[in-house]
């Protein structure tokens, strides 16, 4: 009586569920799932699994506080928790709605105050029978039944009901050993007959003694497992239990084209997004772009004529690109993927949306094989190409191994576009991203001497030479009118001398004729110029003028070192020295 009153209580609780707890309703049973498949996955005692548990009882916990106990029906084509239809179609075998309709539970139900421990149980109970042996030594019933649980109700279907009684009572019978003389008359019985047979084959590894009174004797060391044997059975056991990975993921992918309302769509992507995650720690790449192709199937399937689906999926591929925790587990399994699982890796790669960048920056600081940083290094290309604002949160990144590594990348990239963020890059705090940030401007296929000019005045001693280094290579009208305008309009102290005469170096290599008359001035005519400043730009432009080779440049250190000015012919002297010990 009091089960049909909570059967009726049931059909009733999901008229009255609102729009949230519906969701929130249809997203716990998902959980469930997942957390079975976990468990179905591992051994007993694995950390995924255990975790997994965790977070199914948290969840429940947290869902029966705010809307009490849960419900969950099964039916043959269907599951229905809290009145509401969860599951629909045939599940595929293995799984928990069709483990518990098989074996005749109708409804599971958990209530306020349930232990970790009775979540762990029960799962692992369904788990153990969810595959049918040959010969069972039990049933989901009786393992229930068996563990008494204070906060897990069920039913078991009528027909179920008979038989699970019948185990019961034969369970619940005293124990009636026979004695030792019956035992006695029992093996001298079986003894007689195995000795009236004369077929050796059927022993095996049993060795009958007939000199002891025709009774076998079974030697035990016949029958104990070396090390290596006992391994390699429980791999085989776990493989047998374990269910298809392709058959959950399927079932969950016919989930996707089964769902009508755009609530239960994205719960199904929520689960998905963490079978992603956890597929990467197991190394199953081929789950993992089961799921992708999969999700996408599902959109392209004219099945699937809903405006909001669209959106959905590509939040999908956007969500499981940027959330940490979905990449996150590639990390710890970086160093030690094989050359099949990279070329897998490499298929993945290609769902990512630019927001995986940033993620994909920090794997290429840990180090791997070239091919996989070449892998690696063309995904994100590929993906700057497709959204180049995914760059903005990386340029100001104060880690500076992952901005030395964005530069590397970007300097195999081409295009003004890709220069603005280079440009940002020539402003970082740190010393070597600048360097490494001036070299790939200058090192452009198109002429960058203007851009790079502009870090000129940087602190660092080191890039204004690799800047000066750069625009030094070859005669450059650009260049060489930068450094006029520069030497020319810029204020130095005494700390910049040696940049200063850098300075004139460099337009001595960069410039031509038209710098002849800018130096003339300052070596013949700056009388008005006192003081080290005097004395330093005579110097510089005596050097430069060393520097072009050209015949009016000649006849000026000519001019200057037959000069009644002592101090100018010393600076001529000097200048042509320096020229012929660089020579």
């Amino acid at each position: 009586m009091m089960m049909d009153i909570r059967d009726s209580i049931s059909k009733e609780a999901g008229k009255n569920l609102s729009p949230k707890q519906a969701e929130d309703t249809k997203k716990l049973f998902s959980y469930l799932l997942l957390t079975a498949k976990n468990v179905s996955l591992y051994p007993e005692g694995h950390s995924i699994g255990i975790n997994s548990i965790k977070q199914f009882h948290a969840r429940l916990e947290e869902y029966i506080r705010q809307n009490g106990d849960v419900r969950i029906e099964f039916e043959r084509n269907r599951v229905i928790c809290q009145g509401i239809e969860v599951l629909t179609g045939q599940p595929e075998e293995g799984t928990l709605p069709f483990t518990l309709f098989r074996d005749g539970i109708e409804w599971l139900e958990f209530n306020e105050g349930i232990k970790l421990e009775e979540i762990r149980e029960v799962l692992s109970i369904i788990h153990r029978y969810s595959i049918l042996a040959t010969e069972p030594e039990g049933d989901i019933v009786t393992a229930f039944w068996e563990a008494r649980f204070d906060h897990v109700q069920y039913k078991v279907s009528d027909f179920f009901t008979g038989q699970i009684s019948d185990q019961i009572d034969r369970i619940s019978e005293p124990d009636k050993r026979p004695s030792a003389t019956e035992t006695e008359v029992q093996y001298k019985t079986v003894s007689s007959e195995i000795s009236s047979t004369n077929d050796p084959a059927l022993f095996g590894d049993l060795a009958i003694d007939s000199s002891s009174n025709n009774d076998p004797y079974i030697d035990p060391a016949s029958l104990m497992l070396t090390p290596n044997e006992q391994i390699e059975l429980q791999e085989m056991i776990v493989r047998e239990e374990r269910p298809s990975t392709t058959e959950h993921l399927s079932m969950m992918l016919d989930m996707l084209l089964q769902c009508r309302e755009e609530k239960d769509f994205n719960i199904v992507l929520e689960v998905l997004s963490e079978e992603f995650s956890n597929s990467f720690i197991r190394y199953d790449f081929e789950a993992i772009l089961i799921i992708l192709d999969g999700v996408r199937r599902v959109l392209d399937s004219a099945r699937l004529c809903t405006p909001w689906a669209g959106p959905l999926v590509e939040s999908f591929y956007k969500d499981i690109s940027s959330d940490t925790k979905c990449l996150k587990p590639l990390e710890k399994i970086w160093s030690n993927l094989n050359i099949q699982q990279i070329e897998k890796l490499k298929l993945i790669f290609q769902h990512l949306t630019p927001a995986a960048v940033n993620t994909l920056v920090n794997l290429l600081l840990l180090g791997q094989p070239s091919q996989l940083e070449q892998i690696v290094e063309d995904t994100i290309i590929s993906l700057v190409h497709k959204d180049l604002t995914c760059l903005d949160s990386l340029i100001n990144n104060p880690n500076e191994k992952i901005t030395e590594t964005l530069v590397h990348v970007l300097s195999r990239l081409e295009g003004d576009k890709f220069l603005k963020y280079l440009m940002k890059l020539a402003r970082h705090s740190s010393v070597s991203v600048r360097r490494m940030a001036i070299k790939a401007i200058g090192q452009a296929s198109d002429d960058r001497t203007s851009e790079i000019f502009n870090f000129i005045d940087d602190p660092d001693a080191l890039v204004r030479r690799i800047i000066l280094g750069q625009i030094s290579q070859s005669k450059n009208e650009v260049a060489e009118d930068l450094l006029m305008q520069y030497l020319q309009n810029r204020q130095f102290n005494t700390s910049q001398n040696e940049h200063v005469m850098e300075c004139f170096r460099t337009l001595g290599k960069c410039g031509s004729s038209r710098s002849v008359p800018f130096l003339r001035k300052i070596l013949l005519h700056r009388k008005w110029m006192a003081g080290f400043k005097k004395s330093v730009f005579r110097e510089g432009a005596a050097l430069a003028l060393v520097t072009l080779k050209i015949p009016e440049a000649q006849q000026l250190i000519e001019a200057a070192g037959k000069s009644f000015y002592p101090g100018l012919r010393r600076i001529a002297r000097n200048a042509m020295r320096e020229l012929s010990q660089k020579r």
